[in-house]
């Protein structure tokens, strides 16, 4: 008896052994295609970035936009809630709640790795390495979603990964986390073909509580993980899962069929307005003076779409001559698109054929396959929204313009072709081994063909202008102090806005980017706002007013960016007179660094005066064209037939503000011009002949004042001004102050004292 319980005893043993060995051998397997899929990514992220070659703290890019994210990435990392600085915009700080597109999880992201180290490119660059394996998990776990065979799956997960241009998106570093798309797609395929997304639990000891309770924990943790990425990605999924409801809705039964779908789109949604009302919320305590930025207009979204031969083409820096040949060709021939998007070779295939599923289908009468025609229908709607003249116009001109550059649709694309090559592979009759080949060979060819290491980043290069810029900062913190304020001309309005001369984008953010804690400089804050444009007011013409203006506002230092000015200007040799030789200078970057000394003889009471003056001018502005400036310097803007002006004042007393400015009809016409403000009116007649017109307009403490100026003119097509329509030319406006010593100026009176960009 005492045998036979031994026996039954060890038999249980063996098999609880070999179940455990079993459920072992069974996870190692499902594990082993997502570690060699992120595995891959990295390799393929290494050879086109030579990532032997960085080192920590070492900068991937120190231009343009990525010069811009590696500062919030920095503000971020010292606590500043979206990408908020006292570090910049002296004496106000930069708040970063007027510029945010959410990225909540992309900021939590960086928080964490931050936790291994301070260094803001060290962390930009593991963050953007990381998007790697993240982008080919995600794409990896959709493809086997969809029971696409595993090694198509890694083919998909590596060349989703290795996007072409995802090498270069160092200044998009948010969209550079298009991880989340496919989790998005996920939503919608299950939407479309009728999958639980929300499973319905009736009793509490139901065997299928479990299950469901993770079928919907899945399907939240995917919808926070979309809803708080960036605002393009939400809106992209929105659109997928609306194309989803109505492919469900088609059966007739609506409300049954659209639930499921318009749920998830709702809380993704929801999330999403979270993130942007919390943003929103940090807002309310800045003045709005001017014209805020990223408010997108019509033609935004026409301007920054794709064209349909960008996705046939190579990368415009495909590793092979001939085929960068092609597309740079192409591009001088007909402008490309600003983004240079691009599908690449697989990922064309797979648009190809699932486009000639469909064809084939709709030819001969037969029923498409469910996944593939869904794919189809996606594809065609994605591209439909990306091109040019296409569906995302009709959304800019009757929805809203803010989501303006539907070129990023490509990601969407791209997803969609590997998973129409994807499907091709899994479909396949004959052995697994030669679906491995072809995945293998596949995936090879796509990495070769969509990155190139020659355009990788010049570590070296990069390493030593960073160098060059901390000797700067350091010289300046050493030589004027350790907490001063740096004031940086020229003055540049923050962000989207064209810099001066030969200045480059941001140029103005690299100094603080490695500075010394304590230093804050001037350029930063958000243009629209008291925080910025104080700045706009400064006597930019008369140096000598300007030192003592910046000083009265508590500066101790200016750097001047030599790149604006050229190598002898009238600015630089003033300023060097007045303040005598440089502090520091940085050779390479063009910049010269000035001690501001005390004013002297000027008691605290007439200090604390002017400062307020410095600080809380009166500055108006015009809605039309850009300022652009004739031969002879003088400022003017194209507008009408209706436009308005703004004058924002940033003091704590009335003012009355004289407007007077120069009008003249575009074309061979003749009408009248009223402003009109608070019941008062203003009628002018306006010809082809120049005539002047003066405005008073009483301007309320802290608050924006607009004066709205309608005429009787058509707008017509600009003499030598191609595609662009107006009724006016406004030149020479300009602003001054009845009753008031504050600063005070427009928008085309700082524009004259601008030097103009050099840049084609």
């Amino acid at each position: 008896m005492a045998q036979d319980t031994q026996t039954r005893a060890s038999v249980a043993r063996r098999v609880r052994r070999r179940s455990a060995e079993g459920l072992l051998g069974s996870a190692m397997r499902h594990a082993l295609g997502p570690a060699v899929t992120a595995a891959l990514s990295l390799v393929a992220a290494a050879q086109a970035l030579r990532l032997w070659e960085w080192r920590p703290a070492a900068p991937l890019d120190l231009g343009g936009d990525a010069t811009q994210v590696a500062m919030q990435v920095k503000a971020a990392l010292e606590g500043g809630a979206f990408g908020s600085t006292s570090a910049l915009g002296a004496p106000f700080g930069l708040n970063g709640a007027w510029f945010t597109t959410g990225d909540a999880l992309n900021y939590a992201l960086i928080h964490v790795i931050g936790l291994l180290t301070a260094d803001p490119f060290t962390v930009s660059a593991v963050f953007f390495i990381l998007g790697y394996p993240f982008a080919a998990l995600t794409a990896y776990w959709l493809s086997r979603e969809l029971h696409i065979a595993r090694s198509a799956a890694v083919m998909v997960g590596v060349l989703f990964a290795s996007l072409p241009g995802h090498q270069l998106w160092f200044g998009h570093l948010w969209l550079a986390a298009y991880w989340v798309i496919p989790l998005g797609l996920w939503l919608a395929l299950q939407t479309a073909r009728g999958g639980v997304l929300w499973p319905e639990v009736r009793h509490r000891r139901s065997r299928r509580r479990a299950p469901a309770l993770r079928t919907a924990g899945r399907t939240a943790a995917v919808v926070i993980a979309v809803g708080l990425s960036d605002v393009y990605y939400v809106a992209f999924t929105l659109l997928l899962i609306a194309v989803a409801i109505l492919l469900r809705a088609r059966g007739g039964n609506i409300l049954r069929s659209v639930y499921q779908g318009a749920f998830s789109a709702l809380a993704v949604a929801v999330v999403c307005s979270m993130s942007l009302i919390t943003s929103i919320k940090a807002r309310e305590p800045d003045l709005v003076t001017g014209s805020l930025p990223a408010q997108r207009t019509i033609g935004d979204s026409e301007r920054y779409s794709g064209k349909i031969i960008d996705l046939v083409l190579p990368w415009y820096h495909h590793r092979v001559p001939q085929l960068e040949w092609l597309t740079t060709a192409y591009g001088y021939a007909a402008p490309p698109s600003i983004e240079r998007p691009a599908l690449g070779l697989v990922g064309l295939l797979g648009v190809i054929g699932l486009l000639w599923v469909c064809l084939r289908s709709l030819a001969s009468g037969h029923r498409v396959g469910t996944l593939s025609g869904t794919l189809a229908v996606f594809t065609i709607v994605s591209v439909a929204f990306y091109t040019k003249g296409g569906l995302g116009s009709v959304v800019a001109l009757f929805v809203t313009p803010q989501i303006r550059t539907w070129s990023r649709l490509v990601v969407v694309v791209v997803l969609l072709g590997l998973l129409g090559t994807a499907i091709w592979l899994t479909n396949l009759k004959g052995k697994q081994r030669t679906t491995w080949l072809l995945a293998v060979g596949l995936m090879v060819v796509g990495v070769l063909d969509q990155t190139n290491p020659a355009v990788a980043p010049d570590y070296d290069s990069l390493r030593a202008r960073k160098a060059e810029l901390a000797d700067f900062t350091h010289a300046i913190s050493v030589n004027a102090g350790r907490h001063c304020a740096v004031f940086q001309l020229p003055v540049v309005p923050y962000p989207e806005e064209p810099p001066p001369g030969r200045m480059e984008d941001y140029d103005h953010l690299l100094p603080a980017l490695v500075a010394p804690a304590g230093l804050t400089w001037s350029y930063g804050a958000i243009r629209g706002t008291e925080r910025a444009d104080w700045q706009l007011a400064l006597p930019l013409r008369d140096p000598a007013r300007l030192v003592d203006d910046l000083r009265a506002a508590g500066f101790c230092a200016v750097e001047i960016d030599r790149n604006a000015y050229g190598a002898d200007s009238a600015l630089q040799r003033h300023v060097s007179d007045l303040l005598g030789g440089p502090i520091a200078l940085a050779p390479n970057e063009n910049l010269a660094a000035y001690k501001l000394t005390d004013a002297a003889n000027e008691n605290a009471a007439e200090a604390s005066e002017r400062r307020q003056d410095v600080l809380q001018p009166v500055v108006a502005s015009m809605a039309g064209s850009l300022v652009n400036l004739t031969a002879e310097g003088v400022p003017y803007q194209w507008v009408g037939p209706a436009t308005t002006i703004t004058i924002g004042n940033m003091s704590t007393e009335p003012v009355t503000a004289v407007l007077g400015f120069d009008v003249v009809a575009v074309g061979q016409q003749r009408g009248t011009l009223t402003a009109s403000i608070d019941g008062g009116r203003r009628v002018a007649d306006v010809s082809e002949t120049p005539a002047h017109v003066e405005v008073a307009v009483s301007a309320q403490p802290r608050t924006r004042t607009v004066l709205a100026l309608d005429s009787t003119l058509a707008a017509q097509s600009i003499p030598r001004v191609g595609g662009a329509f107006a009724a006016m030319k406004v030149s020479n406006f300009t602003m001054t102050l009845a009753d008031s010593h504050a600063n005070a100026a427009t928008v085309q009176q700082y524009a004259t004292a601008t030097p103009p960009s050099e840049r084609q």
